[in-house]
């Protein structure tokens, strides 16, 4: 090989070789982004918070409570006052009573009078399945019960009940005992039939209703045993022996739970997509390293090329100058 076919082909040889960690060097550059990015998917499974499931303790709580004639107490919230010596104690007053409730039944409603011989009071122009409407006033009296009576028996321990909205009629059953029964006033007026009309109004009646009532005492006092639980609660002089019972709010567990079972279907579905990333990163790295392999293989060999060229032009250069040193 001459001198000159020897230097061009030296020359193409280092292009080659330039062109080629060229390449090596783009290459590295796209597996240092693969890696950043493979580095940003398992930084971003650190810093998600992994689901935990709830526990039913935190849904748990001591309910106390006592009992005065027929009403239950539940303690709500007990606070200490300032002066640290008495309490502020939250309590709801429960009680399955005698009150007026809607009997479900209804009564025939038309105009009229029939009064009664055994009734005084002042009756209304209605009459209900045929038996006078009375005012329930002090001016009512059956058997010797005032109207005052009547409501204090029936009305006092509905909550909103007041006897001057009602109408009262006695009504006799097929054994003739007699009973009271009430018409509400408004339903009375929302009948408004004609002389000869009728309509249909609720009967309400004597029956068992829950009595509920929030309660509060400023100045309480509340004694604890030596583990810390409540044993009794002092309210306006009285001391009441308190009764621990463990309740859970299953409903809200429940909806706890459902939410858990959400954010965990979140979570693993994030954790299978960030895996599947970094799978296809992993892919994608390593046919970038089989190529930065054949380069380097063929760096290998241009380099080999270009010493035995180089050498070949060293050869050449040493015979011309001997020539002319000759």
């Amino acid at each position: 090989m001459g001198m000159a076919s020897s230097q061009a082909r030296f020359l193409q040889l280092t292009a080659r070789l330039n062109n080629t960690e060229f390449q090596g060097q783009q290459i590295n550059q796209q597996r240092t982004l693969l890696s950043n990015e493979s580095s940003q998917a398992y930084n971003s499974l650190l810093g998600m918070t992994v689901p935990t499931p709830p526990s039913k303790t935190d849904y748990t709580k001591t309910v106390y409570s006592f009992t005065q004639g027929a009403y239950n107490y539940t303690i709500d919230a007990v606070y200490p006052n300032p002066d640290n010596s008495t309490y502020t104690i939250n309590y709801v007053k429960n009680g399955n009573l005698i009150g007026l409730t809607n009997s479900g039944t209804s009564a025939t409603i038309r105009r009229g009078t029939n009064a009664e011989n055994d009734v005084a009071g002042d009756p209304v122009e209605w009459l209900a399945n045929g038996s006078q409407l009375y005012e329930v006033n002090a001016n009512f009296v059956h058997n010797g019960k005032t109207g005052e009576e009547l409501f204090q028996q029936m009305f006092n321990n509905t909550t909103g009940i007041e006897m001057s909205d009602y109408y009262v009629y006695i009504a006799t059953d097929a054994e003739g005992t007699e009973s009271y029964r009430f018409i509400a006033k408004e339903d009375i007026e929302a009948i408004n039939v004609t002389a000869t009309g009728t309509g249909l109004a609720d009967i309400w009646e004597q029956g068992t209703i829950n009595a509920s009532e929030q309660l509060t005492t400023d100045n309480g006092q509340v004694i604890f045993d030596t583990s810390g639980r409540m044993t009794s609660v002092v309210i306006e002089g009285q001391e009441y022996v308190l009764t621990s019972d463990t309740v859970t709010d299953d409903a809200a567990y429940e909806d706890a739970y459902n939410q858990y079972e959400y954010e965990k279907y979140q979570y693993n579905q994030y954790v299978a997509e960030v895996n599947a990333k970094i799978s296809i990163i992993q892919l994608q790295d390593k046919k970038l390293e089989l190529q930065l392999e054949q380069l380097d293989t063929e760096r290998t060999t241009i380099t080999t090329e270009i010493e035995a060229v180089q050498k070949v032009l060293t050869d050449n250069i040493d015979r011309t100058y001997k020539v002319f040193n000759g």
